[in-house]
């Protein structure tokens, strides 16, 4: 075969290289933007350990792993996330259900921790729920009744790490002025 043969083929086998590589590249992004209208949330890895999750109301929030796991610890990891939204899951449902039944309700805080399993996969086994809420003349009763309809009835969060993990719940109540306020 002479040299510009060679050549010749060289570049039609780079051209047609370059062709597949950019139809790849745009049926990649055309599967992307049909994968953006049937899902909700999307996660794009942007470098070692750290993504970017958004959801289709533009959301965002960036999610990584400690230095030990290979990340640089610029987010929570996605266990750490799971534990908030399940506190904040019961969170809202505790704060509408107080307020709906004339609570006078003007502080909440939940604390949430994990205690996952030894082995792979390292499911949390328990998730330990702490209410801390602060009112004027809160009710027990009502106090009770809007965290146990949270875990039963409401939290979507809660009752799909529930199958799993058993939800361990504790609470205080606190008369305003008598919890220490943490604030900036």
């Amino acid at each position: 075969m002479s040299e510009a043969l060679k050549a010749r083929s060289f570049c039609r086998c780079a051209l047609i290289k370059k062709r597949s590589m950019q139809a790849s590249i745009e049926e990649w992004k055309q599967d992307a933007k049909e994968a953006q209208e049937h899902y909700t949330v999307t996660v794009n890895w942007i470098q070692n350990m750290q993504f970017v999750a958004s959801d289709d109301h533009n959301h965002s929030i960036v999610l990584d792993t400690t230095h030990e796991g290979g990340g640089r610890d610029s987010g929570p990891t996605p266990g750490r996330l799971l534990l908030m939204a399940v506190a904040c899951c019961t969170a809202i449902d505790v704060v509408d259900i107080l307020v709906k039944s004339r609570q006078n309700l003007t502080g909440l805080q939940v604390f949430s921790r994990g205690v996952q399993n030894s082995e792979y996969p390292k499911y949390y086994k328990e998730i330990h729920l702490k209410y801390l809420l602060r009112g004027t003349s809160l009710e027990k009763s009502r106090v009770e009744r809007a965290i146990r309809l949270s875990e039963e009835k409401y939290c979507s969060v809660g009752a799909t790490v529930s199958g799993k993990a058993k939800i361990f719940i504790t609470y205080e109540i606190a008369e305003d002025g008598s919890l220490e306020k943490n604030s900036p």
